[in-house]
């Protein structure tokens, strides 16, 4: 398993889908978006090993991640006028890609 592909891997698939969400404002979030990787980064590599070793299920990884939404503040977005509600649907997205991205690595 290589996590830091991974983390990497994750850290372009999100920035490209703020951009392409967001448009302009999407460019601005980068630095919110690089501030909630580096916070979780230590949690999701533990709970990528936890469950690429059996320890944790799907649902427990997930319950996981979405535990981790709270922590995403998107600043720029909400300084820009963006609705809660397309910044929730982002976080989801984000929460999904995740997600996503671990069960890929821990199938493969």
């Amino acid at each position: 398993m290589n996590f830091e592909e991974l983390f990497n891997d994750l850290k372009e698939e999100i920035i490209t889908e703020a951009k392409e969400k967001f448009g302009e404002q999407g460019k601005d979030i980068i630095a919110d978006m690089e501030e909630y990787l580096a916070h979780s980064k230590e949690k999701l590599k533990k709970w990528t090993i936890l469950f690429t070793e059996g320890n944790i299920d799907k649902e427990e990884l997930a319950w996981l991640l979405q535990s981790q939404k709270d922590l995403l503040i998107l600043k720029t977005l909400q300084d820009a006028g963006i609705s809660k509600i397309s910044i929730g649907h982002f976080k989801n997205k984000i929460i999904d890609s995740v997600f996503s991205k671990v069960l890929t690595l821990a199938l493969s």
